[in-house]
């Protein structure tokens, strides 16, 4: 039992919902930073497809880490800027010592406009 600590080389940020106050009065959920951990970041798959006549593209990922036990399914994993919403936290073998997250990064590329100089 164990895993290698060359593995976790990634530093990941789980971000957390708050409520903050808003501009009028309201309340306001905002993503901030919750805890800085080392991780492996590993792409399984990848797919494109039409989504309201628009190009979208979506890649999944496993991100293995430390197990956690305060790691919510509504966080959101962030590496180098990259977002990574939770799908999935299986705790490998039920022992509480590592645990693999499954999670999708949305890629949306906008396409350039065509500019023919009449406007």
């Amino acid at each position: 039992m164990g895993i290698d600590p060359g593995r976790l080389k990634r530093r990941v940020t789980i971000m957390r919902y708050k409520d903050e106050p808003g501009e009028l009065g309201n309340t306001v959920s905002r993503l901030a930073p919750h805890k800085t951990v080392y991780a492996e970041i590993r792409p399984v798959r990848g797919r494109e497809y039409l989504e309201y006549y628009k190009d979208s593209n979506s890649l999944e990922y496993k991100i293995t880490m430390r197990y956690r036990s305060d790691l919510l399914p509504s966080d959101v994993l962030e590496y180098k800027g990259r977002q990574f919403l939770i799908n999935s936290i299986i705790n490998v073998e039920e022992q509480c010592y590592i645990q693999e997250v499954m999670c999708t990064e949305r890629i949306q590329e906008k396409k350039p406009e065509v500019d023919d100089g009449r406007f």
